[in-house]
């Protein structure tokens, strides 16, 4: 059930290269193995949740990778649509946002 939609943007910094798609494949790996519904876009990837625990939870491993793969800072951009009356679920939200 969730009670949230998390747009989630990871920006590494002082990687040495303009290039950050590797960076990036590894934090969607990440995502993907949270065994989260995510969808992945062009600047952020949406997430559903249920807690802010599973977001610190997700944050902290994403860090954890980065760092190992020598990344010395991170941007991390985070949007979160929480209610409290019902699910919330991408589908939706992207349906409702198309007019469909």
């Amino acid at each position: 059930m969730a009670k949230m939609v998390v747009s989630l943007s990871v920006v590494p910094l002082g990687t040495g290269s303009p290039s950050v798609s590797k960076y990036v494949a590894r934090v969607t790996e990440i995502i993907k193995s949270s065994g989260l519904k995510y969808k992945t876009g062009a600047g952020f990837t949406d997430i559903e949740m249920d807690s802010y625990q599973q977001l610190a939870d997700l944050l902290g491993k994403i860090e954890e990778a980065l760092i190992g793969m020598g990344v010395q800072r991170i941007s991390i951009t985070i949007k979160i649509d929480r209610r409290l009356d019902k699910e919330l679920h991408i589908e939706e939200k992207i349906a409702k946002a198309e007019g469909l």
